[in-house]
């Protein structure tokens, strides 16, 4: 009876895209724009409109998957069904992965904007919020939904006000020269911005309980972006037009270095705590994401048995949180925040490619009629492909290097414990922690995976 139960189609084209709003917008634009500037320069509001635009085609036909398999648990679900077990961890693992790296750069957010107010070394305070978020991940979640929740608005509120306040101090004369680094540098600027995004795919995993999704579905996704890209483009221009490029991109808070330049200590102050609630807020709802991944990949026999234990008490995998607080701390002990978000922008374009290649196989094989179909898809699904494609390579041979290394050292694991394994003929990978706990994936907070 389970296997027939159907979701209701409740949600419309507005509640759709507040759910993708609220999921993409968190704490990692207080991060990527400092990262983003760095490498584009005053270009990055051009990087920002590049990825919106790359998000766009892949999250189409993302949609596609997720209305041909609305219960099958996301993008793990759909490499599993199409392109069999092997394909299927190294996508599970490769979009953990993901996540932790892309955490490391967010914690280390957190660091630098708790820096900024306390003094205390950037490490010390990424170590800080990984201990919060553990032990709010293990004793529960209903607490922590309710605060995510109120996190959300009040990011919303002060990225507007930080935009309205500063746009009529933007000195036009600091976009010139405008690409300092070129098409490259701009390019890889474009991949981190792309991180900002993350999230928007929560839409499609939601797919089952939106109303005529034929029509609803591509329309909250290009709604979502559009007003996502609005923030993040106001965000940018006000950053790059108040301060020096150089400046922001050095800064480890650079939204608090360029509120104090139109605003003085006290917008600096305000923009700096701000910010340590939502990276807190971003880091806990990550850490929902990793560790429910660890846990299924777990009960489906692709991780250790170990990871799958939940506590009677709480109904937590206490042990995939606490396993993978400990990577998250190693990697916020070992990386810069570039190097977190080359080697998480590959990995997480992985995540995103994979299932491209399943669609490919899947639209051939069968001849089922999704509620949701790409619209002009010999267009777009080669474009999708392209855009991962350059954005793999825009990642750069530490991006390149480290994901590969982390891919190939999961791999050879699965491998090794081949013979011990057991298979299960259905995926049970959730696709993404509940709306209620999250506040943005990495560049929001909870992504559909």
């Amino acid at each position: 009876m389970a296997d027939n139960a159907q979701l209701r189609r409740e949600l419309g084209l507005r509640e759709a895209v507040a759910l993708g709003v609220g999921g993409t917008i968190g704490g990692g634009i207080f991060v990527l724009v400092g990262t983003t500037v760095g490498e584009a320069g005053p270009a990055a509001p051009l990087a920002f409109v590049l990825a919106f635009a790359a998000a766009v085609l892949i999250a189409l036909p993302y949609a596609e998957l997720a209305s041909r398999f609305p219960r099958a648990g996301g993008g793990y679900a759909f490499v599993r069904a199409a392109l069999g077990p092997h394909l299927s961890f190294l996508m599970g693992w490769g979009f953990w992965g993901s996540y932790v790296f892309m955490s490391g750069f967010i914690t280390l957010g957190f660091g630098g904007y708790l820096h900024s107010l306390t003094g205390l070394p950037q490490p010390i305070g990424a170590l800080v919020v990984i201990a919060a978020s553990t032990a709010v991940n293990v004793a529960g979640m209903r607490l922590a939904g309710l605060a995510q929740s109120l996190v959300v608005g009040l990011t919303a509120v002060a990225l507007l006000g930080f935009g309205a306040v500063g746009l009529p101090h933007v000195d036009l004369d600091r976009f010139t020269p405008f690409a300092p680094h070129g098409v490259g540098g701009v390019v890889t600027a474009a991949l981190f911005a792309f991180l900002a995004y993350a999230g928007f795919d929560m839409i499609a995993a939601a797919g089952e309980e939106i109303k005529d999704p034929e029509r609803t579905l591509p329309r909250a996704i290009l709604f979502t972006l559009l007003a996502v890209l609005g923030v993040y483009l106001l965000i940018s221009v006000v950053s790059v037009g108040v301060v020096s490029a150089g400046t922001l991109g050095r800064s480890a808070a650079p939204l608090a270095t360029a509120a104090e330049a139109f605003a003085g200590p006290t917008g600096q102050r305000l923009v700096a705590v701000v910010a340590v609630f939502t990276t807190a807020a971003t880091s806990n709802a990550v850490l929902v994401v990793m560790s429910r991944i660890a846990f299924a990949m777990a009960r489906d026999g692709l991780l250790p048995r170990q990871l799958s234990k939940v506590g009677g008490r709480t109904g937590t995998p206490w042990a995939a949180v606490l396993f993978s607080s400990g990577v998250l701390a190693v990697v916020a002990l070992a990386v810069s925040v570039p190097v977190a978000a080359a080697i998480g922008g590959f990995l997480y374009v992985v995540h995103f490619m994979l299932p491209l290649v399943a669609l490919v196989v899947l639209r051939r094989r069968t001849r089922t009629v999704p509620g949701f179909r790409t619209p002009l898809a010999p267009v777009v699904i080669p474009l999708a492909f392209l855009i991962c494609a350059v954005f793999l390579v825009a990642s750069g041979p530490t991006g390149i290097l480290g994901a590969l290394a982390w891919l190939a050292v999961g791999f050879a694991g699965y491998l090794l414990g081949g013979r011990s394994r057991r298979r299960r003929s259905a995926p049970t990978v959730p696709a993404a922690p509940t709306p209620a706990v999250t506040a943005g994936g990495p560049g929001g907070g909870g992504t559909a995976g």
